[in-house]
Formats: C-alpha cells, sequence, structure tokens
C-alpha cells in the first residue's frame, strides 16, 4: 500500500512540473491522500511566480502597491532596524509586520517581483490549503454528493487569486486556520494562529475581539440567531459616529487609520469604484450571502437535534451566527464588507460539516 501511495504521490509531483492545473485536478481526484493538499498549495505558489501585474485596474491595485513599493526597497540600502523602526509609528502608520518583514528580507536577495509573490503563494497557499483539506478530512474519507457544492464554494470564498491583495485576505486565511480547530475540536493551541492574523493585516483585532467575546459569553444560539436576523434590517450608521467611538476608543497608533477609513473623500471614492462593478460581480455576492442566511436558519429550525446536541457542532454554528452578526454590521462601513467574507468562509465550513453528518432534508435540498 505505501509504495503505491509513493508511486502515486511521485507522479502527481512529475505531473505537476509537466502541467501544474492538470496536476491540480489529479489532487482534487485523489482528495483522499495526504500529497493532495501539497499539490494545491505548489499550485499557489505557481500561480504566484507566473502573476502578470498590470499596470491599470482596481483588481490589481493592491498588487501594483507591492510590486512597486517591492522594486523600490530593492534598490534601496538600508537595514533591518530600519524598517522595524517604522512598526507602529504614527508618522509611518506601519501597523501590518509580516509583509513589510518579508518584502524587505527578499528585497537583500533579488529585484524580481516574481519572486516576491511566489513567497506570497508560499504563505497564502500553505493556510487556503489546509483550510480545505480541514474540511475534506473531516468528511471520513468520502465527500457526499450533496457536499462537492458546499466545498467548492467554501473554496472561491477567498480564492488563491486573492494574493493580489495580500495582506488582508492571508489574514483571512491565517485566522481562520486558527478559529476552525479551536472552535470544533477545542485545540487552543491554534489560537496563536488566530492572533498572527492581527500582525498580517491590523484589522483583524475585530475578529480576534469577537473570538474574545464569544470565549468569554459561550454559545448563545438563540441569542446570537436574534442578532443575526436583526442585524440584516440595519440599513445605515452614522459614519462620525461610528469614527468618534473608535477613535476615542483606540490606541493612539490606530486613530490615522481610522480617520482615513472614514473620511468623507474616501468614502466617495470607494462609491464611485463600487458603480463601476460589474452586475454579476454584485449577484454574486448577494447570491452567496442569501443561500448562506437560506442555509443557517434552515439548520437553525431543523437541525438542532445536530447542532443543539453536538458541542462541536454548537460551538462553530453559535460562533458563525455571532461573527456574520458583526460582519454585517461592519459591511454598512468603507471596507467593512471584506469582513462578510470571513463570515462565509465561517458559516460554509459549518454547512459542510453538517451536511456531512446530518440527513439534509426537503427543505436543504431545495435551498441547495
Amino acid at each position: 500500500m505505501s509504495s503505491v501511495h509513493n508511486s502515486n504521490r511521485k507522479n502527481s509531483i512529475l505531473l505537476f512540473l509537466v502541467w501544474p492545473f492538470f496536476s491540480l485536478v489529479y489532487a482534487l481526484r485523489n482528495y483522499q491522500a495526504v500529497w493532495a493538499k501539497n499539490i494545491a498549495w505548489l499550485f499557489v505558489i505557481f500561480f504566484g511566480i507566473t502573476m502578470t501585474v498590470s499596470d491599470v485596474g482596481e483588481t490589481t491595485k493592491d498588487a501594483n502597491r507591492y510590486r512597486a513599493n517591492f522594486i523600490e526597497m530593492a534598490g534601496k540600502q538600508m537595514g533591518f532596524s530600519e524598517v522595524t523602526s517604522k512598526l507602529y509609528n504614527e508618522e509611518d502608520q506601519k501597523l501590518d509586520v509580516i509583509e513589510p518583514v518579508t518584502v524587505f528580507l527578499l528585497s537583500r536577495i533579488t529585484d524580481n517581483y516574481h519572486i516576491l509573490f511566489a513567497v506570497f503563494g508560499l504563505i497564502f497557499g500553505f493556510f487556503y490549503s489546509r483550510n480545505i483539506w480541514y474540511l475534506i478530512e473531516r468528511c471520513n474519507g468520502q465527500i457526499a454528493p450533496f457536499n462537492i457544492l458546499m466545498l467548492a464554494s467554501f473554496s472561491f470564498v477567498v480564492g488563491f487569486w486573492e494574493i493580489n491583495g495580500f495582506r488582508f485576505w492571508c489574514a483571512t486565511h491565517i485566522f481562520l486556520y486558527g478559529a476552525l480547530p479551536f472552535l470544533f475540536e477545542g485545540k487552543r493551541k491554534y489560537l496563536l494562529f488566530s492572533v498572527l492574523a492581527s500582525f498580517m493585516h491590523f484589522s483583524y483585532i475585530l475578529p480576534l475581539g469577537i473570538l474574545g467575546v464569544y470565549i468569554l459569553a459561550g454559545n448563545r444560539t438563540y441569542l446570537y440567531f436574534i442578532l443575526f436576523i436583526a442585524t440584516f434590517f440595519i440599513k445605515e450608521l452614522n459614519i462620525s459616529q461610528v469614527s468618534e467611538l473608535l477613535t476615542n476608543n483606540l490606541p493612539d497608533i490606530f486613530q490615522p487609520k481610522v480617520k482615513s477609513y472614514t473620511n468623507l473623500d474616501y468614502i466617495e471614492g470607494l462609491n464611485e469604484e463600487i458603480e463601476k462593478v460589474n452586475w454579476y460581480v454584485k449577484m454574486y455576492e448577494a447570491a452567496l450571502k442569501w443561500s448562506v442566511v437560506a442555509f443557517l436558519t434552515a439548520i437553525f429550525f431543523t437541525g438542532k437535534k445536530l447542532w443543539a446536541g453536538n458541542r462541536q457542532f454548537n460551538n462553530l454554528f453559535s460562533f458563525s451566527l455571532l461573527m456574520y452578526s458583526v460582519a454585517n454590521i461592519f459591511s454598512l462601513l468603507p471596507s467593512g464588507g471584506r469582513f462578510l467574507s470571513l463570515a462565509n468562509l465561517f458559516a460554509l465550513a459549518f454547512i459542510v460539516l453538517y451536511v456531512q453528518y446530518a440527513q439534509p432534508n426537503r427543505i436543504f435540498r431545495r435551498i441547495t
């Protein structure tokens, strides 16, 4: 058996060197193999190193900035202390640690931005592939046919192509990588990764705070479900009041970022960009959100036997509802809608596990 396993692993690596995309398809067909997730990881690295950064267009704006910053840094003579002195500095507003340190270390070796995005793929791809296979491995060897759509949806919410906005989206998968084993299996040591996410992108202090509230409050599934439903009826927030609240309660180092994100000019510019987005992008976001809402509502009313009778499922269900409630509110703020992607990931992870262990009823099939 081990010889067959080793042979398949070698074949998959050889196939990757010849035809990376087909090797990914091969890995998905052999998802039970321990090497399959590593082929997915390699594919994300391949995507990073071959990624072309356009000089125009909103979709590569962040990637453009990463490239320009990397090339500029590679042309400078500077020491590590010069980089670290800018971290958590009010003047420079560098509130993220992992990305600038990575960029600096690579810039001492090369000025080829393809190498930078390969390393981005290396980091992003590890957490991305592990989060997908975390769910696959808990399907007990065989994915239910009903679950293929759910796993595909989970994989595409924050796909590997999001390395063009590396900091926030990588932080999303790092946070998930830490929180899922904690919520579903009680593995507290993984919480260190959820903390690490805030060093990738400072805004992950918010999900970390929500996780802290959940740990203190525990499972309040009925309360969280009421909050979950109620937040869909909140149509707008007073931006100036939110800005004042955050400014008064956050450390001084965060205040410039708060002011920039709640600036009226920034909000107006962001709204103009949203208006330019293609109709199918807007429809996708709405379709995903309301599908998830329908699934969670159906599970709340018809799946109580599983989620209420099993602490693992109750933990993940309760936190998903709480996370979605807060994400709904923050989606009314500029750039706050990004947290809905994190909420959707937790919700879909719960739905995948629920579908695997429960017999889907008629309502569930109709929603699917």
